[in-house]
């Protein structure tokens, strides 16, 4: 990136903490102080263009994919490193960025992260529901559900509204007979 690109980068921040709307202007302010404050530099330090390999962890597959399609969103490259110690269990990439860069990596990484488990949580209601992944009538152990009194919250109605139109969009394929037996074509609707 050079000196130019980022005191953009830098004065769309400032721009968006200062006439952004809602949550947006509130994480465009909260990322510029907690840049400035986690990492003790000054607006003049963040303008250098000194790169250095900075180290991401992650958990899964998906998360390494979303912790990759950021490193590109924020630097505009493909290229990352692949943590490679002997023997060692511990899962990183690196990328090659500045300390702006680096802490906005790491900020996005954190929210899309909890985004990506909120959004898959909801997929995997639809998934089950769509294809009928809950017992029935002839499932051995089978009780009748007793629904909970309490009213859901807007939220878990937002989220079951969701799931329930997701579900409706999905492929439904069955597996094959051999795997379900007899039993499962009779209980069918």
């Amino acid at each position: 990136m050079t000196r130019e690109q980022a005191q953009e980068k830098l004065k769309k921040l400032k721009a968006l903490a200062e006439r952004g709307v809602g949550g947006e202007k509130e994480t465009a302010m909260k990322l510029h102080r907690e840049l400035m404050k986690k990492y003790e530099i000054e607006e003049e330090e963040i303008l250098s263009e000194t790169l250095k390999v900075h180290w991401f962890g992650y958990r899964t597959e998906l998360e390494e994919i979303l912790l990759l399609r950021i490193f590109y969103k924020v630097t505009g490259s493909r290229t990352y490193h692949v943590y490679t110690k002997k023997y060692s269990r511990r899962k990183k990439r690196g990328c090659e960025c500045t300390e702006i860069e680096a802490a906005e990596i790491k900020l996005l990484f954190e929210f899309y992260r909890n985004e990506l488990k909120r959004e898959l949580e909801t997929f995997i209601a639809a998934f089950i529901s769509g294809n009928r992944i809950y017992p029935d009538k002839t499932a051995r152990c089978y009780e009748e559900r007793k629904d909970d009194d309490r009213e859901p919250t807007p939220e878990e109605m937002r989220q079951m509204k969701k799931a329930q139109f997701m579900a409706l969009m999905m492929d439904k394929r069955k597996p094959p007979r051999a795997m379900i037996g007899e039993y499962e074509e009779e209980g069918e609707e």
